[in-house]
C-alpha cells in the first residue's frame, strides 16, 4: 500500500475542468481535491484523465451536507473535506450541528473530515479539543495555518489540545502559515524558511498515526492564488508562483516520509 497520495487543489487553476485535471496529473499528483459537483459533469471527466477525487463538501446545512456527500459518492471520490458551522454558534449549537453532520458522514463508504478552518466551528484549539472529546467520530483536515493567525502564535501554549487534533487527524492541508497570515509569501526563501519545522512536526505526527493504523496519509499543498498568495503592491504581480511552491512542498513532504 502506498504510504502517501498528494491531491493538488484546484484553487486558482484557469482552464476548463479537463484542462485543469489533465495539468494536475502532469506534474505527477494523485488526484485532486476540489468542491463536488454534479455527478454526471464531473465523473465522465474523471474518469477520462484517471485521477482521484477528494471532494469537497459544504457544512453549514445538514440536508445540504447530505446531498453533497451523495454527489461525492456518485462521483467516485476516495474522501472528503468540509467547512462545518460557523464560529458565532453557541458550543451547544456547534455540538448539535456537529452531531448531525458526523452522524450523516457513516452513510458513505469513504472518510469524510472536518477542516480546522478560519470563520467556522474549528476555528481555533480550544473548543475544537472540546468538540473531539465531545464527539469521538469526528475526524479532521488539519490545516493549522488557520490556526496560527487565529492565536496570533505558533500554537506553543496548547500542548494538550494540538497532541488531540493531531490524534485525530486523517487529513493534510500542508500550507505554511505565521502568526499574522494563513501563508508565507515563499516558503523556500531563508526570511521564511524558519516556519516550515514547526509544521512539518505536527504533519509528522499525523503521518505516523497514519501508518500505525494502515492508513495512507493524504495531503494537499494547498498554497492559494493571489490575494491568498502574497503581491507586489505596486503591479500586483505574485512574490512567487504558487505551483512552484506546490510542487516544492509535495516533494519535500513526499522526500522526508519515504524514508
Amino acid at each position: 500500500m502506498a504510504k502517501v497520495e498528494v491531491y493538488k487543489t484546484l484553487w486558482g487553476l484557469g482552464g476548463t475542468m479537463e484542462q485543469r485535471l489533465e495539468r494536475v496529473k502532469s506534474q505527477g499528483y494523485e488526484g485532486f481535491e476540489d468542491w463536488v459537483q454534479p455527478h454526471f459533469t464531473l465523473k465522465p471527466i474523471i474518469d477520462k484523465v484517471g485521477l482521484k477525487y477528494m471532494a469537497m463538501v459544504a457544512g453549514d446545512e445538514v440536508e445540504a451536507f447530505k446531498r453533497g456527500l451523495g454527489e461525492a459518492y456518485d462521483n467516485g471520490a476516495v474522501g472528503a473535506t468540509t467547512h462545518a458551522g460557523r464560529p458565532w454558534m453557541t458550543y451547544q449549537q456547534g455540538l448539535d450541528h456537529l452531531g448531525k453532520l458526523v452522524e450523516a458522514t457513516k452513510q458513505v463508504p469513504f472518510p469524510v473530515n472536518f477542516e480546522t478552518h478560519r470563520g467556522r466551528l474549528l476555528f481555533e484549539p480550544m473548543s475544537t479539543a472540546q468538540y473531539l472529546k465531545d464527539l469521538p467520530d469526528l475526524y479532521l483536515c488539519a490545516d493549522l495555518s488557520h490556526w496560527t493567525v487565529v492565536t496570533e502564535s505558533m500554537l506553543g501554549g496548547f500542548g494538550s489540545q494540538i497532541e488531540l487534533v493531531l490524534s485525530r487527524t486523517r487529513h493534510i492541508h500542508a500550507r505554511i502559515g505565521f502568526e499574522e497570515g494563513p501563508q508565507v509569501p515563499d516558503p523556500r526563501e531563508k526570511n521564511w524558511e524558519g516556519y516550515t519545522p514547526t509544521f512539518e512536526k505536527w504533519w509528522d505526527i499525523v503521518h505516523a498515526n497514519n501508518q500505525k493504523a494502515g492508513r495512507v496519509t493524504t495531503f494537499d499543498p494547498e498554497f492559494g492564488p493571489p490575494h491568498y498568495q502574497w503581491t507586489n503592491p505596486q503591479t500586483g504581480a505574485p512574490l512567487a508562483d504558487i505551483e512552484d511552491v506546490s510542487m516544492w512542498m509535495t516533494k519535500r513532504l513526499r522526500d522526508r516520509w519515504s524514508k
